[in-house]
């Protein structure tokens, strides 16, 4: 992995961390000052306005990232194609809240939670002025991470002082879109840094559309599968259900984004590397992202797993603890949901294959659809939370089906052999390491630290013990820093 693209990692990291941990500062305090129901309601408006902000975003994003890492060294090429893809995303921007407001309009359930629609609806505009995709383009991780952290301490302060009695929830929602809408405002201001946009009316708008409808149809399916639990517990069952249910997706969610930093940050770099030909560098940092997920993802899941009695019991308190079943579900979502982001992001998506992940992603979220229908009225938010993981599964299963003759499958499981042993020698050993402190330490939030603590470096030890390659690479990379700081 390059100097740039693991700096990049690092700092993606961080901001991941950033966003991990503004809800597990406030979430606890959320959670005992609003109660289940009342929290139910607020994610039923972020996940009902998630809907509009895709149509908004138009696929967009991805496609973005993609086409403008290849004319970052081009000023005058970047500068039109930034102007054309915002004056497209400005009139998607139009259609997402005409289409809201006649939603709202027409539907009768959606009259009860019509202010907190209106709050959340901020972030629709927000996240077109906000172009993130450009600082993906320019690989700029340094600032985003910066900018993160200042907004989510801002948004903090405000959740503390406004947010005191259960009728607060509107404020609660207000700042949930703080948080995203304060960042995108910051990005409009540095934009000009790299880019000079503005609205154009004379362009063909036709290159742009065919890529940006295949994207967003595949970011359509991802919306359906992920939120479409949330829109059908909230109609078929009680908004205490959906903050239950909220409760573990939002663990579920936190813990994907974190392992979500390595997929996501190579997409632009892999993306260069194939539109300019360098397929010998591509296929290393492909063979590298896949090393770095295989020894995180796996241990990070079942760490959540063993002990999602404490993270519920801490981020939540006691009357949430129906959610512990729901989150060790959703751990076995994990695994394929960032596998198939690898298979989407990583192989797919830079070799222009959009509409595989369209493919990919459409059956998911048909799947999904249909197994909610059938789960949901007889087993609630435990029948979401499964089809959830089924769905991910054919997702990843389907996009690896497609990627097959792009990427040599049998020649990175060779590279990747040995660190899978070692992976599940570390992961056998977290077991028993449980299972002894598990009888040895009473039930306490010290128990969860330490626990978790110890399970960690039994994992780390063994990587360093079997000589995982890409670990000796950063602990050698690590020293020099150590010691010229000694």
């Amino acid at each position: 992995m390059s100097k740039s693209v693991a700096k990049n990692t690092v700092y993606n990291s961080i901001r991941t961390l950033s966003n991990m941990l503004f809800p597990l500062i406030t979430f606890p305090y959320v959670t005992r000052v609003l109660l289940a129901e009342n929290l139910g309601k607020v994610d039923f408006a972020v996940s009902f306005v998630s809907y509009f902000s895709l149509i908004a975003a138009l696929g967009i994003t991805n496609y973005a990232t993609r086409e403008g890492a290849g004319l970052r060294d081009d000023q005058h090429r970047l500068n039109r194609f930034a102007s054309e893809v915002l004056t497209i995303n400005c009139a998607s921007t139009v259609l997402a809240y005409l289409l809201l407001v006649i939603s709202v309009i027409a539907w009768p359930h959606l009259h009860g939670y019509a202010a907190l629609i209106a709050i959340q609806s901020v972030t629709i505009i927000g996240n077109t002025i906000g172009m993130e995709w450009l600082y993906n383009v320019e690989e700029d991780y340094g600032y985003i991470t910066v900018r993160t952290v200042l907004v989510q301490v801002i948004a903090g302060v405000f959740l503390f002082v406004a947010v005191r009695r259960p009728e607060d929830y509107p404020l609660y929602a207000a700042v949930l879109a703080i948080q995203s809408t304060g960042a995108n405002i910051f990005n409009l201001i540095r934009s000009r840094r790299y880019v000079r946009v503005r609205l154009v009316w004379h362009f063909d708008p036709r290159p742009h559309l065919v890529p940006m409808l295949i994207l967003f149809g595949n970011a359509l399916a991802v919306t359906v599968y992920v939120n479409i639990d949330i829109t059908f517990l909230s109609a078929l069952r009680t908004d205490y259900e959906v903050g239950i249910y909220g409760t573990a997706v939002k663990v579920y969610k936190m813990v994907k984004q974190f392992l979500y930093a390595v997929v996501t940050v190579s997409l632009p770099r892999l993306s260069y590397y194939k539109a300019n030909g360098k397929d010998r560098e591509y296929l290393d940092l492909l063979a590298n992202v896949a090393h770095g997920l295989l020894i995180t993802v796996l241990p990070a899941v079942l760490l959540l797993a063993l002990l999602a009695d404490y993270v519920i019991l801490i981020i939540a308190g006691e009357s949430f603890m129906d959610a512990v079943v729901l989150l060790q579900i959703l751990c076995f979502a994990l695994p394929p949901a960032i596998l198939a982001t690898f298979a989407t992001n990583s192989i797919l998506l830079p070799h222009k294959g959009d509409a595989l992940v369209l493919r990919s992603t459409v059956a998911g979220a048909i799947a999904n659809t249909v197994l909610n229908l059938a789960a949901i009225p007889l087993w609630g938010a435990a029948g979401a939370a499964v089809t959830t993981a089924i769905a991910e599964t054919i997702v990843l299963v389907s996009a690896l089906g497609y990627g097959r003759s792009l990427v040599d499958y049998r020649a990175l499981i060779r590279t990747l052999l040995p660190s899978a042993l070692a992976t599940i020698l570390g992961l056998a050993l977290m077991v028993g390491c449980h299972l002894l402190l598990r009888r040895l330490l009473g039930p306490s939030i010290w128990s969860f630290f330490v626990m978790g603590f110890a399970l960690v470096v039994v994992y780390g030890l063994t990587l360093v013990a079997t000589g995982d390659t890409l670990v000796q690479r950063l602990t050698a990379r690590i020293r020099p820093h150590a010691q010229g700081k000694e």
